[in-house]
């Protein structure tokens, strides 16, 4: 039976899932009263949908000692919630499909290693060795960090949940806070759709509903909210024990102890609801199904959708709105991990009174510039790379700093928008190419790309797409009719039922826009998709905008494309 709501309580928690549950258990241990209120029930969000990886590698730089004080803490938590959570810590691979991961995969290992972490480049033949489930031709090596794992995520929340309430937490369900606002006696008063109550510390750890919450009570937060798509397989025969990611696409998937197989990838993007879209379910499964034959005819038993906040630099944020009113939000559809440990520090912080040390980095108002960025969701192996580590402390191609993005951005002119790309801010990440792919293709990997990134260096990198410039070189050598105007701005769309594959419009273009498809045998090149480019979307740090430009930045932009045009002829990509 759900309790009654108190008038009163030493601390308030907004959010039943694991953070919020995590931090009511150990608030607790330490002798407080604590109110949890949650608007459905307990793992009923993001924390329950997770896809349960319990990792430390491909995380941002600010994250990783989060992560591996994480991984210690998985270790034992069984035992301390007196539950089986399904742990297995049996290693994380991030695969690499095709030749043009594999540089920034090692470029990112680098990173990782030079923060600690144990984690390393596996070659096709160790890959499939640890994994012999896994199609052999379909790889070309991994990141492997074999501390990494997975749990069950609804049997780890509901756990500490559990272990609160024996402790003496109160745990409402069924019950939404409206507003809150700060007293002059110093307390926070939370308004309930069960009444009010007043607590000396709140902890807003609200999922999807935070933004909206902290909006309604004067803070306006940068969080969307982004929708994240899972599958599970009935149960089959044992075939890996580690969790698996996939380097050029927003894919994962593990065996669960009971055989079946969870796994979810595909585009994410903002959403309002957790409605599951066919495209992306039928992207992510055939794309498990290459990698893993034997599931190629295995049964799907459940899908489902979640949503997760999201920010602009694809970390969370764990801050204060006041004295004693905390928040946690933002984990970016990979905070699973981070859930108890960020639980236990928030815990901590309203105990002594404190910031703990290992929370510096993740202020709420650190994004400045960022702000104008497009909202996207940095779960996947490329996009945490735009985080600090790569470009706010190193110099981009042209040999200029890039620590404020909004200091980069080009003049609004009087033409037609275009895809606007600064190479300073580029991370070399190609998640622009598997976004690309995805919308156009369907398929969760880089085909018949619109977009290349050109990798000259490990610190100089830098996508190239059709200009769509005025003067039109690819139709004025086209003897065909295979190119012409239409879509927004008369963009120049291939016709492929007239392109006889010459080639002579991929030789004209100065700017290296154009390109090849061999499985198609015709000219493939940029149609801005409708008017919403899927590149923009989903580039994390907002190297790649969609906008209209002045003279200058338009001379400039075909400058830069002719300067790196020849790396992809080289094939540095």
């Amino acid at each position: 039976m759900t309790p009654a709501l108190p008038d009163s309580s030493e601390v308030a928690i907004i959010g039943g899932g694991l953070v919020g549950c995590a931090a009511a258990y150990y608030l607790t241990q330490q002798g407080a009263s604590v109110v949890l209120i949650e608007q459905n029930g307990v793992g009923s969000g993001a924390s329950g949908r997770s896809g349960g990886g319990v990792r430390q590698s491909a995380r941002a730089a600010a994250e990783i000692p989060l992560a591996i004080q994480a991984v210690a803490l998985f270790s034992g938590l069984a035992d301390e919630l007196g539950l089986d959570i399904e742990y297995v810590q049996r290693g994380n691979l991030r695969l690499v499909e095709s030749v043009d991961y594999i540089r920034p995969m090692q470029v990112d290992i680098a990173r990782q290693q030079g923060q600690g972490l144990n984690v390393r480049w596996l070659e096709q033949s160790e890959v499939c060795e640890l994994a012999p489930a896994l199609q052999r031709e379909s790889l070309l090596g991994a990141s492997f960090c074999p501390t990494d794992g997975h749990a069950n995520p609804l049997k780890v929340t509901a756990g500490f949940a559990a272990a609160a309430r024996r402790r003496g937490a109160r745990i409402l369900t069924g019950c939404s806070v409206t507003g809150f606002r700060q007293l002059d006696s110093g307390l926070v008063q939370l308004a309930t759709t069960a009444g009010r109550l007043r607590a000396r510390n709140v902890i807003i750890a609200a999922g999807a509903g935070t933004a909206r919450l902290c909006q309604a009570s004067g803070f306006d937060l940068p969080l969307a909210n982004m929708r994240y798509e899972s599958l599970v397989t009935e149960a089959v025969r044992p075939l890996f024990d580690a969790m698996f990611g996939v380097a050029s696409a927003d894919l994962f998937f593990r065996q669960t102890r009971h055989g079946s197989v969870h796994f979810g990838g595909g585009l994410v993007l903002p959403a309002d609801d957790e409605t599951t879209t066919q495209d992306n379910l039928a992207a992510a499964a055939a794309h498990l199904a290459r990698l893993v034959p034997a599931l190629a005819q295995a049964n799907l038993v459940r899908t489902w959708g979640g949503l997760d906040p999201s920010t602009p630099d694809g970390i969370p944020i764990i801050d204060c709105l006041g004295d004693n009113l905390l928040v946690a939000t933002g984990f970016c559809g990979h905070g699973f991990a981070l859930g108890p440990v960020v639980g236990r520090l928030l815990a901590a912080w309203v105990t002594r009174g404190q910031r703990p040390a290992e929370l510096a980095g993740f202020e709420r108002n650190r994004f400045a510039g960022w702000l104008q960025t497009r909202w996207t969701p940095t779960g996947s192996f490329e996009a945490v790379l735009a985080a600090v580590a790569t470009q706010a402390n190193a110099p981009g191609p042209n040999g200029a700093h890039s620590a404020d993005p909004a200091a980069a951005l080009p003049q609004e002119g009087d033409g037609p928008h275009v895809l606007v790309i600064d190479p300073s801010m580029c991370t070399g990440c190609r998640s622009c190419e598997v976004a690309c792919a995805i919308h156009h293709d369907r398929v969760a990997r880089p085909t018949q790309l619109r977009i290349q990134v050109a990798y000259e260096r490990d610190d100089a990198y830098s996508p190239i797409v059709c200009l769509h410039c005025e003067e039109a070189y690819c139709m004025e050598a086209c003897p065909f009719e295979a190119l012409a105007r239409g879509g927004p701005g008369s963009v120049i769309q291939v016709v492929d039922k007239n392109c006889t594959g010459c080639l002579l419009c991929v030789d004209a273009c100065p700017y290296g826009g154009i390109s090849y498809a061999d499985d198609k045998g015709v000219v493939i090149k940029c149609d801005l998709c409708d008017g919403q480019p899927a590149c923009a979307a989903y580039c994390a740090p907002g190297a790649i905008r969609f906008r209209r430009v002045d003279p200058a930045t338009w001379d400039g932009m075909k400058q830069h494309a002719t300067q790196h045009a020849r790396l992809l002829s080289q094939g540095l990509t």
